[in-house]
């Protein structure tokens, strides 16, 4: 399903974003421009065409202004001074993304966040637009993989362990050994309000400063 990049309604335009449906069962309005300050037309419209689409919740944004609809989380921004890490409490051996481990990457990446607000679903073309670049890795725990770790120019962009994997401390350890890959005196990386456990992982690990950088609305 593919994205609507400018959706014009009566009261204003939005950009839809609607390939998460089939995945996740979700899809985001961006509002881009309102007429006559009928914002909650607006939403009503992109919602109703959002879910004749086949979702089951949608969920707005504006940038960081309010909505008229129930605030569900932000997305913050945490930074650390490189610096400033602490040492993975054991070593692990980062295995890049390559075309023989792509299909196990991209299995556990989609299953891991499926249910993370703001996450978006990856296919194929993800894949290939990572290949090569030294950003994105898979770990091995047991024999099998048990979780991957992507990386952009600034941090850290997501870690995933499957969930018969975790409490072993591969989050901690692979998030710790991935971030040492990158140079600069800082880093950053994104999660939403509402996800409490990659939360308190990054907060123990030093991250902090905490910057909202959108916020999100669930409409009825």
């Amino acid at each position: 399903m593919k994205n609507i990049p400018i959706f014009t309604a009566s009261n204003g335009m939005a950009s839809l974003i609607l390939r998460e449906i089939p995945y996740s069962g979700r899809a985001y309005v961006m509002v881009r421009a309102v007429w006559r300050g009928e914002t909650a037309a607006l939403l009503s419209e992109c919602g109703q065409f959002c879910r004749a689409a086949g979702a089951e919740a949608v969920y707005a944004s504006q940038e960081l202004e309010p909505l008229p609809a129930n605030h569900a989380y932000d997305m913050v921004e945490l930074r650390c001074r490189r610096a400033d890490l602490p040492l993975p409490d054991r070593p692990l051996k980062l295995e890049p993304l390559s075309a023989e481990n792509a299909a196990a990457y991209l299995e556990i990446y989609n299953r891991c966040f499926r249910d993370v607000p703001g996450a978006t679903a990856y296919d194929r073309k993800d894949m290939e637009r990572l290949m090569g670049k030294n950003l994105a890795f898979l770990v091995r725990e047991a024999g099998r993989y048990a979780a991957v770790a992507e990386l952009d120019s600034r941090g850290l962009a997501g870690v995933a362990v499957l969930p018969e994997c975790r409490g072993l401390g591969l989050g901690r350890n692979l998030t710790l050994s991935a971030l040492r890959l990158l140079d600069g005196p800082e880093l950053t990386l994104k999660t939403a309000s509402t996800n409490r456990a990659a939360l308190a992982l990054y907060r123990s690990l030093g991250f902090g400063g905490d910057r909202i950088t959108s916020r999100w609305w669930q409409l009825d």
